[in-house]
């Protein structure tokens, strides 16, 4: 008994000591993702390496991973002794890297850890198996001998009881098992190894703004000793415009939890001044003391004293153009020495479904397309003051003088115009559009970090409107950008806790009135906020990648409840229709399709497949391809909002579908007050329907809501309907009730 006590005992002890593995592991990567933010808004990939190598040379790690926002792996270290490959056995822990300041703070890419736990806990599993059946074993017969040994164990454990004493009195393993809560001076030894680096300027800083510790780097790199430096105020070590900067920075990091970053001057013990670039992030202690871990990377290399920003340090290697830290650098002095009654507008470009357009034609066709886009724009960005790329596919023009609010107007026209025509790179065509948010100065922005942030919100506002547009900051777009983080937690929480569900409308046989199928369209069924519609989350999942984990959950549980419908309907063979966005359309998604159909055991011809005209306009191999694999399997393809786009006769000849869905504008134009326009609207459906009939496809018609259109569409040969007349979007157990 005394064995199996002492094996539980030592499980407790080991589960601890994982337990603090696992936070070491994310203590880790939480101070190692500021660095690498530093490194890659600044494009530097030999700093990027040097933090990667120091973690990856860390007992504990047995492999780093630094992914950029694409998806693209940027950084791979891996120990040489083990395989190449992820094993399965192998635990991960991935932390974002986040870009910007305050709202428009970004993730830029992912920071992934991969280690082997310690097999202890596995050998003290064993061990009490072990023990058990042992103790059980000799406990009927041998428990005189048992009580002897427990007898013994005590005066032996008396013996050498100050042997343990000293082991576990010595401070460096109490320091190492974190007995104790740290002092000031022993805070840095919570954040692993970055303290110990000669190269990175790391520094660590409390609630009141004053340096707990900084690392060896810091020390070599400023020239001040560490008794000059512990417990002074940050400010003592900025040039005097930038101390109330820092005051501001931190306290809205520990007021709002945003990590911040951006330029500081930095004053050296002998005197002199450089630029320099930090990115810092709120960290706690385990006895709840709050502190900022900042990385600093010196820049001065890089803005040269003339701050010349055509100089090859500043240039982006694929566009010729600025670089982010020239553009900041170069957009902070035209602020500082802008004259009274100076205007400034910034414009911040960024490709809509950028993204999807790199995942599906490879990074090289990428980067294609961006310097064939700079080169289109070549003519605007001439006439701007200051032109740069700032990240993968943002892009920023700053111009001056007194008409400088009309001038941006007309040059963010000539960039949408621009980008609006059809790029062929190799043997694909690609079409893209852009988003373009555009602020003033002194009108909105008091310094630069506001003026390229306001702009950046303008254009995420245009971009969650559908993009393809220009939109003008206006301060209430303040609101709807924090509106949308709380959409990005929503749609997190969603996929985390399986919130996506799906609300069936039927599709009705206009002659008979029967029920055939189902749309199952999305809802996120939220525990406080209760259902919220797909206007509000189907957008910006798509723009945050997160559809198809959302997708993958709506269509299992549209599965399950076309079983469930059918069996109550007495019909096994009605239909269920999804919706799948263009970033949906992939080799991996069409698996899944056909291996959830076969889990539900739903014939893959009960399932028809809704895309819009949006799935075509990268007229990509993919595409084409994933339409194929759906028809192979036996799914049917329904082309849908039929007549609104440019295209649509186009797409009918090129790929082949079985159903038409005539858009609802055009149903309840059928009805409308004007006689002209009722006409109108039952000649264009009658041109629709005779199409579709010389195309061998059904028809069905979206948003019938009363009987004077189905009554219209029954004499024009629709043969489908779905709208209000017949059902709304219903939960499960309504439609259930429906059937």
């Amino acid at each position: 008994m005394a064995l199996l006590v002492l094996s539980l005992f030592s499980l407790h002890m080991i589960e601890a000591t994982d337990a603090s593995f696992s936070k070491h592991i994310a203590q880790l990567a939480d101070i190692s993702a500021p660095a690498l933010a530093v490194s890659m808004a600044t494009a530097d990939y030999d700093t990027m390496a040097m933090i990667a190598t120091a973690i990856q040379k860390t007992p504990e790690v047995d492999k780093v991973e630094i992914v950029d926002r694409s998806g693209m792996v940027d950084l791979l270290m891996q120990d040489t002794s083990l395989p190449i490959g992820t094993p399965n056995a192998m635990a991960s822990l991935s932390r974002p890297i986040y870009d910007g300041i305050g709202n428009g703070v970004q993730e830029v890419g992912k920071l992934n850890l991969y280690f082997s736990r310690p097999a202890s806990i596995s050998t003290a599993m064993w061990l009490i198996i072990v023990t058990g059946v042992v103790a059980s074993f000799f406990l009927g017969w041998a428990s005189w001998r048992f009580i002897g040994t427990l007898k013994a164990r005590a005066g032996s454990s008396g013996d050498t009881g100050g042997e343990d004493g000293a082991s576990q009195s010595d401070p460096e393993e109490i320091r190492e098992a974190d007995a104790r809560p740290p002092s000031d001076g022993d805070d840095h030894r919570l954040f692993g190894h970055l303290f110990e680096s000669e190269t990175e300027m790391a520094c660590l800083i409390s609630a009141a703004g004053k340096f707990v510790d900084v690392s060896k780097g810091w020390l070599r790199k400023s020239g001040y000793g560490r008794e000059d430096v512990t417990g002074a105020d940050i400010g003592t070590f900025l040039a005097a415009p930038d101390r109330d900067v820092i005051g501001k920075r931190l306290s809205d990091l520990h007021e709002q939890g945003q990590p911040q970053k951006g330029m500081l001057r930095f004053r050296h013990a002998d005197g002199s001044t450089s630029d320099t670039w930090f990115a810092a992030t709120a960290v706690s202690a385990p006895d709840g003391k709050a502190f900022a871990l900042a990385v600093i990377q010196d820049i001065s290399d890089l803005t040269v004293e003339a701050a010349d920003t055509d100089t090859a340090e500043f240039a982006d290697h694929l566009t010729g153009l600025v670089n982010r830290i020239g553009f900041e650098k170069r957009l902070a002095d035209l602020i500082a020495d802008a004259k009274p009654g100076c205007q400034l507008a910034c414009l911040l470009v960024d490709i809509d479904r950028f993204k999807s357009i790199n995942d599906h034609h490879g990074h090289r066709a990428s980067e294609e397309l961006l310097r064939a886009l700079v080169k289109r724009w070549r003519p605007s960005l001439q006439k701007a003051l200051l032109s740069a790329r700032l990240g993968s596919d943002e892009f920023a023009l700053v111009l001056s003088g007194t008409d400088a609010r009309k001038n941006a107007e007309t040059i963010a026209e000539a960039l949408c115009e621009a980008a609006r025509t059809p790029f062929v790179i190799g043997s694909a065509t690609m079409s893209i559009t852009v988003s373009i948010g555009i602020a003033h100065f002194p009108e909105n922005a008091a310094d630069s970090q506001e003026f390229i942030h306001f702009a950046t919100i303008a254009s995420s506002s245009c971009k969650s409107e559908g993009g393809n547009g220009i939109r003008r900051f206006e301060p209430e777009m303040l609101a709807s950008r924090k509106k949308r983080t709380e959409s990005e937690d929503d749609i997190r929480r969603g996929i985390e806790e399986s919130l996506f569900e799906p609300h069936f409308q039927s599709v009705t046989h206009l002659a008979s009135g029967k029920i055939v199928g189902f749309e199952a369209l999305m809802r996120l069924n939220h525990p406080e906020k209760g259902l919220i519609p797909p206007g509000e989350f189907i957008a910006i999942a798509e723009e945050s990648d997160r559809i198809d984990l959302a997708g993958r959950q709506l269509f299992s549980k549209a599965l399950s409840g076309l079983r469930a419908l059918g069996q109550r309907h007495g019909d096994e063979h009605l239909h269920i229709a999804i919706n799948l966005s263009p970033v949906e359309l992939t080799p991996e998604k069409i698996a899944f399709i056909a291996s959830e159909l076969e889990v539900y055991g739903v014939d893959p011809a009960q399932l028809t497949v809704e895309i819009t005209e949006a799935v075509f306009l990268e007229d990509s191999d993919r595409i084409t391809e994933c339409l194929q694999q759906l028809r192979r399997i036996g799914c049917r393809i329904a082309l849908d909002d039929f007549g609104t786009g440019y295209s649509s006769l186009a797409y009918l000849t090129r790929f082949q579908v079985d159903i038409i869905k005539i858009d609802q504008s055009f149903i309840k134009g059928l009805t409308h007050p004007d006689p002209a326009i009722a006409t109108r609207s039952r000649r264009l459906i009658e041109g629709i329907a005779a199409i579709a009939t010389n195309m061998d496809c059904l028809m069905i018609a979206e948003g019938v809501e009363e009987e004077e259109q189905a009554r219209h569409l029954r004499t024009i040969g629709v043969q489908y309907a779905q709208g209000f007349l017949f059902s709304t979007p219903l939960p499960l157990s309504e439609a259930m009730a429906l059937v």
